[in-house]
């Protein structure tokens, strides 16, 4: 299980990194019609789109701690090996209170 976690969060943050890698170079494509343009709209348009993208990017990335994080917390409880549970009955005679 810690296995499958593990790699979800990994695959969901590549994904998340691919979109802010995208929304960075994406000023780039549009650099003739940000150079040629008169209109502040166009540039305004290119610009949003690619801090859309970015955010959009941050948001998959913070899913991927979360569910890492998740995962975590699922075997904070659990022993890691079965002789680790040992009984605390003779804890509770009247010598040891």
């Amino acid at each position: 299980m810690r296995i499958l976690f593990a790699t979800l969060s990994i695959i969901i943050g590549i994904v998340g990194f691919i979109f802010i890698v995208r929304g960075g170079v994406h000023p780039n494509r549009y650099q003739r019609t940000l150079e040629e343009s008169s209109s502040a709209v166009q540039v305004t348009q290119v610009y949003m789109e690619a801090t859309y993208t970015i955010t959009v990017g941050i948001g998959i990335i913070s899913i991927a701690a979360l569910v890492a994080i998740i995962g975590i917390l699922f075997h904070i409880n659990q022993p890691l090996k079965p002789e680790d549970t040992q009984s605390t009955d003779h804890l509770d005679t009247p010598q040891n209170l």
